[in-house]
């Protein structure tokens, strides 16, 4: 919102300047000086621009009122909500590190026991193709990496001591102009495959990424029968993160994007 504000006051300007400009133009060449009627145009576009800044201002104002008494509301939501709860952390290889930062951040101030925090590495040029097996359930190279990390968070290969019991995964983002063409699907079918891990080791998973992020997964989310947070980089998606893990039912996609089946988790 303030962002749009901001650039809404650059064209302001820009269509100012242009008015005065032309109003200076017509003038110079008409008389070679600026009327009084000119000045008293040039004064009433000032004056309609000062206006116009200080109701903006007046809106950054109640904006910031608002979103400091639904942090509040947020942090009361989730204090000590998920108190001793095992809990993974896991960020998707283009996922905005500041936003599972953030989500880090609010687990622990509802009480989680954070027992691991994890970032995907991307995809490599090679690990998209299948790999050489008669095996009718042929994998990729990525799709076994995430399937054995999956593994490792479920502490089968000793590397968790406790088994979380639950795994929240932070998803999204944009896939480099760089990366090979099949990324995009490859990375889908390798964390289709994660997750499915997961569930299969009895582990609850709620998925999440932030209102703009680049690249939605909500689909994959849904496919793969987990629950997902739309605006995990607002104060009420994080909270709605804690809700959802606490819930006895948690089903669907929260948030503000048109994906989302509905705002907030009903309360557990």
């Amino acid at each position: 919102m303030p962002d749009l504000r901001y650039h809404l006051i650059s064209l302001i300007s820009v269509f100012l300047a242009l008015a005065i400009g032309i109003l200076l133009g017509v003038a110079m060449a008409d008389r070679g000086v600026v009327s009084d009627r000119m000045e008293a145009e040039i004064t009433s576009i000032q004056r309609q621009f000062a206006r116009q800044q200080e109701e903006i201002g007046k809106q950054d104002e109640q904006i910031a009122e608002q979103q400091g008494v639904l942090e509040g509301m947020s942090e009361a939501i989730i204090a000590d909500r998920l108190q001793g709860m095992d809990v993974a952390l896991v960020t998707g290889p283009y996922a905005d590190g500041g936003v599972a930062g953030d989500v880090q951040s609010d687990l622990g101030e509802a009480g989680a026991n954070i027992v691991i925090v994890r970032a995907l590495e991307p995809p490599g040029p090679t690990e998209i193709t299948l790999l050489e097996t008669t095996s009718p359930q042929a994998m990729t190279s990525l799709e076994k990496r995430y399937s054995d990390f999956a593994r490792e968070i479920l502490g089968f290969t000793g590397e968790v001591e406790e088994m979380p019991e639950l795994v929240v995964f932070v998803g999204g983002g944009e896939i480099p102009t760089e990366a090979p063409p099949a990324t995009r699907d490859a990375l889908r079918e390798a964390q289709a495959e994660m997750i499915e891990v997961w569930l299969d080791g009895g582990v609850r998973v709620i998925a999440a990424e932030p209102l703009r992020a680049g690249r939605t997964e909500i689909a994959l989310f849904k496919n793969s029968g987990i629950p997902s947070i739309t605006n995990a980089d607002e104060s009420a998606g994080r909270a709605a993160i804690v809700e959802c893990a606490v819930a006895e039912v948690c089903e669907g996609a929260y948030g503000t994007k048109e994906s989302a089946t509905d705002a907030f988790p009903s309360p557990g």
